[in-house]
C-alpha cells in the first residue's frame, strides 16, 4: 500500500511515522510526505528517515513539493495542512479579541478565517487527488475539521473522504481509565458536529454507565484534566458528558477574559515554541545530528502538548495533567495518529470497528438536513463507514448544533464562491459572535490580513 502525508513539513508528522511501528498487521510498500514548504520539508523529512531506519522499516521514505506525484496511485492520503502557517493562527486569533470574541482556530471565527484560506486549497487537492489516485481514501485531519469534511463532500471532485478527530478517542480513553476496564469493552456513544459533541451514553457489558459516572463527575475530572472545564451541576443538568470544546461555547465570556489575563494567545505560543524548535533542528540535521534533533523535538512537543486548553481555562500556563491521578492503561487510538492508522486498518484489514468520524448526515441525526457534515459512530470496514442512526438528539444540544452548522454551512459557500455576504451571515449567526456589527468588522479585517491567501475574493470590488 502506499500512505501519502498532506502537510508532510507540518510539526506532527514525524510522530505519525513513529506511529507506523507501533502496530503490526498493516504493510506499506511506499509512504510519501508532501508540502510547499521545501525547506521545512527537508528537515521533517530527515527526521521521519531517521524513524525509519531506527525502527528498520521496510518502506521506501519520499517526500515531494509535486501534488501530482504525491498522491498517484495512493491507498490511503491523510491530510493536515496549514495554509499561512502558524503566523495565520495569530492573526485568526488576534483579530477576534479585538472585539472580545473568542478566535480559537477550529471554533468561532479563528476557525472561519482559517477556513477561508484553507477549503480552496483542499478543493483543488480533491480534484488532483480524483485523477490520480481515484481509489484512494482521503482521511483529513485538516483543521477546521468540520468546515474541511463539509466542502470536501459538497464540493470536492473526490468523494472518497472522511473526516477524523480524536477528541471521541480522548473521552473514551479517560472513561477507561475511570472505569479501570479495556478499551474494547465500552462502547461511548457520540453525537453532534466536529468540536461539538456530546456523550449520551457508556456501555459496557449492557449496562449504561454513564449515571454512575454523572455522580461520581468529581472524581471523574481527577481522572481527565478535560472534565475539570466544566462544573458538575452544569453537567448532571444535562446529563451527558461534553466534549471539551463545549467550554467554548458553555464558558465564552470567561475564556476570552482568561486568553487576555495571560496576555498571550495560544497560536503566539505554538510560534514562540515552534519557530526556535525548526532552526534548532534544522542546524542540527544540518550538522548529521539527527538523533539529537529527533530528541529535541519530542521533548518540545511533549511539553507544547502539556499546555493546551490551560490558558483559556485558568489564564495561566501550565502543566495540564499535573493534578491528575495515574492509571495504567494503553490504547489503540492514542492520539490523532493513533486514531488515522485505526481506520486505515479496518478498511485495508476489514477490521469491522466502531469509530467516530465526521461523514454526511444521510438521515443519522434527524432534525438536520441529509448533506450535513456531523460527528457520529460509523461501522468502519472494507466497503468503507456506515453511520449509526442516532434520530432525534435533546432540545439541550441542539440549541448549538442548529446555529452552528447554519454558520458552516454559509462559511463554506463563503471560501468557495467568494461571497462576501455569506461570510457575514456566518458570522452573524455564530453563537460566540455578539452582533452583525462585530460579525462585518472581523469578516473586514481577515480579508485585509489575509488577503494573499484569499484569491477568491480578488475583483469582487470589496471595500475593505
Amino acid at each position: 500500500m502506499k500512505l501519502t502525508i498532506l502537510g508532510g513539513a507540518g510539526m506532527r508528522t514525524p510522530l505519525l511515522i513513529e506511529g507506523l511501528f507501533k502496530q503490526n498487521d498493516l504493510y506499506f510498500k511506499e509512504v510519501t510526505l508532501f508540502d510547499v514548504d521545501e525547506e521545512r520539508l527537508s528537515v521533517m523529512g530527515s527526521i521521519s528517515q531517521f524513524l525509519v531506519d531506527k525502527y528498520h522499516g521496510d518502506f521506501t521514505l519520499s517526500f515531494t513539493t509535486n501534488i501530482r506525484e504525491a498522491v498517484r496511485g495512493a491507498d490511503f492520503i491523510f491530510s493536515a495542512i496549514r495554509v499561512g502557517q502558524e503566523e495565520g493562527r495569530v492573526l485568526d486569533e488576534q483579530i477576534a479579541l479585538k472585539y472580545r470574541v473568542l478566535g480559537q482556530e477550529t471554533t468561532g471565527p479563528g476557525g472561519f478565517a482559517m477556513g477561508l484560506r484553507t477549503i480552496p486549497v483542499m478543493l483543488d487537492y480533491s480534484r488532483i487527488i480524483n485523477e490520480e489516485a481515484p481509489e484512494a481514501w482521503l482521511l483529513n485531519f485538516t483543521n477546521p475539521a468540520g468546515l474541511m469534511a463539509q466542502a470536501l463532500t459538497t464540493y470536492g471532485k473526490h468523494k472518497k473522504v472522511i473526516g477524523i478527530c480524536d477528541a471521541h478517542a480522548g473521552i473514551k480513553n479517560s472513561l477507561c481509565k475511570f472505569l479501570k476496564v479495556p478499551h474494547t469493552d465500552l462502547q461511548v456513544t457520540y453525537f453532534g458536529l466536529n468540536h461539538l459533541g456530546w456523550v449520551p451514553s457508556v456501555y459496557e457489558k449492557g449496562v449504561d454507565r454513564l449515571p454512575e459516572i454523572l455522580d461520581r463527575y468529581e472524581h471523574l475530572s481527577r481522572i481527565s484534566h478535560t472534565f475539570r472545564f466544566f462544573e458538575p451541576e452544569l453537567i448532571r443538568n444535562m446529563g451527558m458528558l461534553p466534549n471539551e470544546y463545549l467550554y467554548y461555547f458553555y464558558y465564552a465570556d470567561q475564556a476570552v477574559t482568561n486568553i487576555l489575563q495571560s496576555n498571550q494567545t495560544r497560536g503566539e505560543q505554538i510560534v514562540q515554541l515552534n519557530r526556535p524548535l525548526l532552526e534548532r533542528v534544522s542546524e542540527l540535521v544540518q550538522q548529521g545530528r539527527v538523533e539529537e534533533a529527533w530528541a529535541d523535538y519530542k521533548g518540545t512537543l511533549d511539553a507544547r502538548g502539556s499546555t493546551y486548553m490551560s490558558r483559556e481555562t485558568t489564564g495561566q500556563i501550565h502543566d495540564v495533567h499535573e493534578d491528575e491521578e495515574t492509571v495504567d492503561l494503553s490504547f489503540e487510538e492514542e492520539g490523532y495518529e493513533g486514531l488515522a492508522l485505526n481506520i486505515i486498518r479496518s478498511i485495508a484489514n476489514n477490521k469491522q470497528q466502531i469509530l467516530t468520524l465526521n461523514v454526511p448526515n444521510n438521515g443519522t441525526i434527524s432534525q438536520l438536513h441529509d448533506d450535513d457534515v456531523v460527528e457520529v459512530p460509523c461501522l468502519v470496514n472494507k466497503n468503507g463507514y456506515f453511520p449509526i442512526t442516532i434520530g432525534d438528539v435533546p432540545d439541550f444540544a441542539l440549541s448549538l448544533i442548529h446555529p452552528v452548522k447554519t454558520y458552516e454551512r454559509f462559511a463554506v459557500e463563503c471560501a468557495v464562491k467568494g461571497d462576501y455576504q455569506a461570510g457575514v451571515n456566518a458570522l452573524t449567526v455564530h453563537p460566540l459572535v455578539p452582533s452583525f456589527t462585530s460579525a462585518k468588522a472581523m469578516m473586514d479585517d481577515y480579508l485585509a490580513a489575509h488577503q494573499e491567501h484569499l484569491p477568491q475574493f480578488r475583483d469582487k470590488n470589496i471595500n475593505v
